[in-house]
């Protein structure tokens, strides 16, 4: 799941304090507001540490706990390494890395900086209300064959990442030979050579950059920023063929083909499954939005299914 939403957009403004701030000064600001989770301590506009509402009282409202540490700067209590997400980080990064420290910390609420300055507070309640939100929404969206996401968030990506700036190929992906062996072999294999080919591909991203999208039938989408995504592509493409040819009988293997009944009505012979991928690399000159991505890539696709079997072919016109 990916999404154009930054953890920005969960940033709240709450009280700071400085090192120096005295333990019952930031008691009294817990008590005052009993929606204050956090406070962050600053110094020079960056944080230092932070306080949390919950192990700060209970050491404050402790036997003893007004008398022994009223009277001292926050440092002495504060937490020294708060978790810290850059405004700029995309929700599912950010989910992933406060999933990831959450067994090392009792407190989860984080704080939200750029380039190191204090922005806000971000509460891990929010966090995880907007990704349920997200993910609802993704398997609204989601192909119910593949459960890869479909036409609209692959237009939101595609529209995302021109708006960012980021360099990205986009790699049409197309069954050959699809229809007759859809026909030869009924819907069930059909839908496994879908799924197999979502599988392979998803497999072969880099998940942390790339992304894989289902338009619809056996065509498929990826955008792709991994700095090795030919080679990732390539070994997507002889997996599939190792793969793919399990479905076939074994007297179909041996012949490396069916015989089916061609558009034209009339019975023709028919290679095995190949996949053919076209990839063109867009900038902002060329595309404004999705719909010139999208025409560039059809024309790439159409130039891979020129050459037979399993092949990429890439756009030198349009990839730098």
């Amino acid at each position: 799941m990916r999404s154009q939403e930054t953890i920005a957009t969960l940033l709240r403004s709450t009280l700071t304090v400085t090192p120096q701030t005295k333990a019952s000064e930031v008691a009294s600001a817990f008590q005052a507001d009993e929606a204050l989770r956090i406070i962050a301590v600053l110094e020079n506009g960056a944080p230092v540490g932070a306080v949390h509402r919950n192990s700060f009282m209970a050491i404050f409202l402790s036997q003893f706990g007004h008398d022994l540490y009223g009277r001292r700067p926050i440092r002495k209590l504060m937490t020294v390494d708060p978790m810290t997400v850059e405004a700029e980080t995309p929700l599912d990064a950010a989910s992933r890395a406060i999933t990831h420290d959450a067994l090392k910390r009792a407190e989860h609420d984080f704080l939200i900086v750029r380039e190191g300055k204090y922005l806000g507070v971000g509460y891990l309640i929010d966090l995880l209300q907007k990704i349920t939100e997200l993910q609802i929404a993704y398997a609204r969206y989601a192909n119910p064959l593949t459960l890869l996401p479909g036409n609209v968030p692959i237009c939101e990506e595609i529209d995302s990442r021109l708006l960012g700036g980021e360099g990205f190929v986009v790699c049409y992906c197309d069954l050959d030979n699809f229809k007759p062996f859809n026909d030869a072999y009924g819907y069930d294999k059909g839908d496994d050579a879908i799924r197999i080919t979502a599988e392979l591909l998803t497999s072969y991203v880099d998940p942390q950059q790339d992304f894989v999208g289902h338009v619809g039938g056996d065509d498929f989408i990826l955008l792709m920023r991994s700095s090795d995504w030919k080679t990732r592509v390539q070994k997507a493409l002889n997996a599939f063929d190792e793969r793919i040819v399990q479905l076939y009988s074994p007297e179909d293997r041996a012949r490396k083909g069916i015989v089916a009944v061609d558009r034209r009505g009339q019975s023709s012979f028919f290679g095995i499954l190949s996949l053919s991928v076209g990839a063109v690399q867009p900038t902002v000159e060329l595309c404004q939005s999705h719909h010139e991505v999208a025409s560039l890539a059809v024309h790439a696709k159409k130039m891979a299914k020129q050459t037979p079997g399993s092949v990429l072919f890439v756009d030198r016109r349009h990839t730098p």
